[in-house]
């Protein structure tokens, strides 16, 4: 009886995949290529196929080809469904995806895998608990835990949106990529990317943390939040912060309205109200291109109304030195700065102590002036070409040192730190 029962299913496979009964070049169909055992059974008045053992199926359509790998299958044969089980492998041209158990909707050519998936498309690999693949629209969508590994990054969301067509994908809730190559990190709510056009696009409270370890082993932080968040992986690598912009790391701070970093040249570039500190100085101006040697703070030029201001004693909180210009460059040595220089109508204010008691202001004014450091303290002035100066006695300006402040002085209070930048974000 057992023998007669095997032929008896040998004779049904042969004949439910014979060519003369296969479905038509174009149809939604589904075509059994292989399995070791067929059963029928009738669920109510629904015929049901279980095939079991090395089930290969096909779907084919005008547009492509959806191939089916499993170790057993129940056929819905009235809705052109299939159930899918164990080792799962459902692949439609370049893209394979993987699941313990699926479901394949043939009408819709759509996969749902609800017990965890993995998708592979070149070097990507995706793996999520749940997924949902639309082959003829090529769209899919991942849920919880989702995680996508490629040559140089890792993101991980709570929602991955795909559209293969468009080589675009949108991550939801909780986005966190982090770039192995820049040892960069970034987060936000959401993030678009378009392959096509390497750019992302990150909002809803996005941050950037990137961690550099200098030539003699130090390692410092650097700390980016803003409203808005791009990446263009061209040949520069350009990441771009754009609204209420606030940057810290443990030699400078910053805020701008925009900040363009060139991650390989090592340079910021700060729009838009740019201010940036650095120990007890604040600059500002149109523009500031912030510059990196060995991963340590080299140059700050700036361009356009350009301010360097600094307290002049930590006693005497209104009295400012200062120096404006057209441009302003200061260099640094060992994260220590060295000098500045002003160029072009160039202006300096700086009051003066006789052991810490208050004697005192020099104005003065040239087509340069330049400021040299020892150990973070000034140590020579110069002033080239034009040269003017005034000064002012200490009984003349007590109590009325904003009136001798230079055109266009504005001392900051709102100084980011690190640390609070990291608290701030990671509340959102």
């Amino acid at each position: 009886m057992r023998q007669a029962s095997l032929v008896f299913r040998g004779v049904v496979l042969l004949v439910l995949f014979s060519p003369a009964l296969l479905p038509a070049q174009g149809s939604k169909l589904l075509e059994v290529r292989s399995a070791d055992v067929l059963n029928v059974r009738y669920v109510g008045n629904q015929e049901v196929r279980e095939l079991i053992g090395n089930v290969h199926i096909v779907q084919t359509s005008p547009v492509e080809v959806v191939k089916i790998w499993c170790d057993s299958a129940l056929r819905y044969m009235a809705v052109n469904k299939l159930e899918l089980y164990g080792r799962v492998r459902i692949v439609r041209d370049s893209v394979t995806l993987l699941a313990p158990e699926a479901v394949y909707f043939g009408n819709e050519q759509r996969s749902e895998m609800k017990h965890g998936v993995r998708l592979l498309k070149g070097s990507m690999v995706l793996t999520a608990s749940f997924g949902e693949y639309f082959t003829e629209q090529k769209r899919a969508r991942f849920m919880d835990d989702v995680r996508v590994v490629d040559a140089s990054s890792l993101t991980t969301a709570n929602t991955l949106l795909f559209f293969e067509g468009e080589e675009k994908s949108i991550a939801l809730g909780n986005v966190r990529v982090i770039n192995t190559e820049n040892h960069l990190t970034v987060y936000g709510d959401s993030l678009v990317n378009f392959d096509r056009l390497n750019y992302a696009v990150v909002s809803g409270h996005p941050r950037m943390v990137q961690v550099d370890t200098a030539s003699e082993g130090r390692i410092d932080t650097l700390v980016v939040v803003s409203e808005v968040m791009e990446s263009f992986r061209d040949s520069l690598q350009q990441f771009i912060a754009r609204g209420n912009v606030a940057m810290a790391r443990t030699d400078f701070s910053a805020r701008c309205g925009e900040a363009i970093y060139r991650m390989e040249q090592d340079r910021m570039i700060l729009r838009e109200r740019p201010v940036v500190w650095h120990e007890g100085n604040q600059v500002s101006g149109d523009s500031i291109v912030v510059t990196l040697l060995e991963k340590r703070l080299h140059s700050v030029y700036v361009k356009g109304r350009a301010m360097a201001v600094s307290m002049a004693d930590s006693t005497t909180a209104r009295r400012f030195d200062q120096l404006t210009g057209r441009e302003i460059v200061m260099q640094f040595a060992g994260n220590k700065l060295e000098r500045i220089e002003a160029e072009r109508n160039a202006v300096s204010m700086y009051y003066l102590f006789e052991e810490h008691v208050p004697n005192g202001a020099n104005r003065s004014s040239g087509d340069r002036i330049v400021i040299e450091f020892d150990e973070g303290k000034t140590d020579r002035i110069r002033i080239v070409g034009g040269v003017e100066g005034r000064y002012f006695p200490e009984p003349m300006i007590e109590g009325r040192e904003m009136l001798y402040n230079l055109d266009g002085f504005r001392w900051i209070s709102n100084r980011p730190k690190r640390e609070r930048l990291e608290i701030v974000s990671a509340d959102h």
